[in-house]
């Protein structure tokens, strides 16, 4: 198949200004995805951090983290929401988990990471911060979240030099 006319179309679509309309056509025609992130981390107990959220009415506890705001990466994303939520930076370790969820529609991407030590200060959507032993985890959790809890544990567990927590208090 003779590709010449492929050729001649991508060599008009990197003339301006048809490169910018063609920008202009996927912002709107592209559908677009909502992209969550959520750190696991862990105490020296082994005991994981959640957070009872304000607006998660169905599934109050659950990790740390928030939506991604546009032209943001991942990991800019999940530094920022500890800074806003708990008040804190974080080291992020590697990535444990992506899934697609459906209510609402998004993808959720879960890091491995260790706070700062220092105490935490609550911003308005978090109610309560709380490390629970694995035994004692509050219901019902997300699936995701439990997914990730236990992919974070494995990875915990297998590389305790590289993902050992320092402190940080809930207050």
């Amino acid at each position: 198949m003779n590709n010449d006319y492929k050729e001649e179309i991508a060599r008009l679509m990197r003339r301006p200004p048809l490169n910018r309309l063609i920008g202009l056509g996927v912002r709107l025609v592209v559908p677009r995805q909502r992209v969550g992130v959520a750190l696991v981390t862990f105490n020296a107990n082994e005991e994981i951090l959640l957070l009872r959220h304000v607006f998660h009415t169905s599934n109050p506890w659950g990790l740390p983290g928030g939506w991604l705001a546009r032209n943001e990466a991942p990991d800019d994303a999940l530094r920022r929401e500890m800074r806003e939520e708990l008040g804190l930076g974080v080291t992020l370790g590697p990535l444990l988990q992506i899934a697609h969820e459906s209510y609402p529609p998004h993808l959720v991407v879960a890091y491995l990471g260790r706070l700062a030590p220092g105490p935490m200060r609550l911003n308005g959507e978090i109610l309560e911060a709380r490390w629970f032993g694995l035994d004692r985890l509050p219901r019902p959790l997300w699936p995701f979240a439990e997914r990730a809890i236990v992919a974070g544990l494995a990875l915990w567990r297998a590389n305790p030099a590289a993902t050992r927590p320092m402190e940080a208090q809930p207050v």
